[in-house]
């Protein structure tokens, strides 16, 4: 018989529950501003400099780039064969992030520089090259790229050009829509009015639902009806997106109402029951009543047994043998995802394996919480 220990690690947040008090949050910590969010430019360069590792004359396109760079630059150039024997110079991907809340001009940006066929960028330079939006329907030249890639880690064929994109273009992010552009799109509440103006909040996937963007629209509503001198402020329209008005005073100002919104405190309710896998990290997060019915899983070689209750087990999880573990939950009550987790951890069961368990669980209907994945 092995002996096995379990260590539990408790958090206390500055702002449990007391006395049945239920937590409070900011809407802005739940929701971003539809119109708000990361943008991606990209573009296709040249890069030079590399000791030998370039793509060579075996990768058509480089000759091709090569060899119109240097006539651009008066050299003549009577065929891609006057410069095929050049292994310094490669082909690479480049792409850069616009933040949420958008860039001026003269703002810069990191660049991530992919090769297509070299085998090293180390010790190579990006000639200048022109960034574009990634959706084509949008044109214009947004930034221009240049200068010496920084390789790090195990991947000798990407990396990154700390500030190597100049932005050439101011990138403003509109977060204010008119009702009849809301209509157009599809909202046919009569919330919403044509000529008014109105911005939406697209709650987090973390937390949306019904009853969240219920409760946005409440608690918006309750805040700031008075301020905006009408009946109803906020409606939710699905699941996720929470239509607000912004008041014909605040049109000058709309900073300071979209400040107010995301202000506005809602109280927190018992979270949907979610189970989050994020094989990257190596973590599952648990949240809400997850509950587990009963059920046998056969894992190989792990006899996975869930019962009803601690009456069934005779007083706790059988952690003795190897191949056999009862999950049990030492109370009156259905077993969840936590009790699982806990047994598994007491036989040391590798991460992708309780994945694995929780995945043919969820499959046979006796997981009652969502699945979601991350990473």
């Amino acid at each position: 018989m092995r002996t096995l220990l379990m260590t539990t690690f408790c958090f206390l947040a500055a702002g449990s529950v007391v006395h049945g008090q239920l937590p409070t949050a900011r809407v802005g910590d739940l929701t971003h501003l539809q119109g708000q969010g990361r943008n991606v430019i990209v573009g296709h360069g040249l890069v030079t400099g590399l000791n030998g590792t370039g793509d060579g004359s075996q990768y058509i396109p480089t000759m091709r780039q090569l060899a119109e760079l240097m006539r651009r630059f008066g050299v003549q150039v009577d065929s891609i064969e006057d410069v095929d024997a050049s292994k310094n110079t490669a082909v690479v991907m480049l792409e850069a992030t616009i933040p949420a809340h958008g860039v001026r001009e003269g703002e810069l940006l990191d660049v991530q520089v992919t090769a297509l066929a070299a085998k090293s960028l180390v010790g190579g330079r990006l000639i200048a090259t022109p960034l574009i939006y990634h959706d084509r329907n949008v044109e214009g030249l947004f930034a221009f790229a240049s200068g010496r890639i920084i390789v790090e880690g195990s991947s000798l064929t990407s990396g990154f050009i700390r500030d190597g994109a100049r932005l050439e273009r101011d990138v403003f992010m509109t977060v204010v829509a008119t009702g009849e552009k809301l209509r157009a799109a599809g909202i046919m509440s009569p919330f919403v009015e044509k000529k008014e103006t109105y911005l939406t909040l697209v709650i987090d996937d973390a937390h949306a639902g019904w009853s969240m963007a219920t409760a946005i629209a409440q608690a918006v509503d309750k805040e700031l009806s008075v301020s905006a001198d009408a009946d109803r402020v906020a409606l939710a329209i699905d699941s996720k997106n929470v239509v607000v008005l912004l008041p014909a005073h605040q049109r000058s100002d709309p900073a300071s109402w979209i400040r107010d919104v995301e202000r506005t405190p809602i109280l927190m309710e018992s979270g949907e029951a979610r189970v989050t896998i994020n094989r990257r990290a190596g973590t599952i997060v648990v949240t809400g009543e997850t509950r587990i019915s009963p059920v046998i899983v056969s894992q190989m070689g792990l006899t996975l047994t869930v019962l009803a209750n601690a009456g069934q087990a005779g007083g706790g999880p059988l952690t003795e043998q190897q191949n056999f573990i009862a999950v049990d939950t030492e109370r009156n009550r259905e077993a969840n995802v936590r009790d699982l987790l806990e047994s598994l951890n007491r036989l040391k069961v590798p991460f992708l394996d309780r994945v694995s368990i929780l995945e043919e669980i969820h499959r046979a209907g006796k997981l009652h919480a969502r699945l979601m994945y991350e990473g």
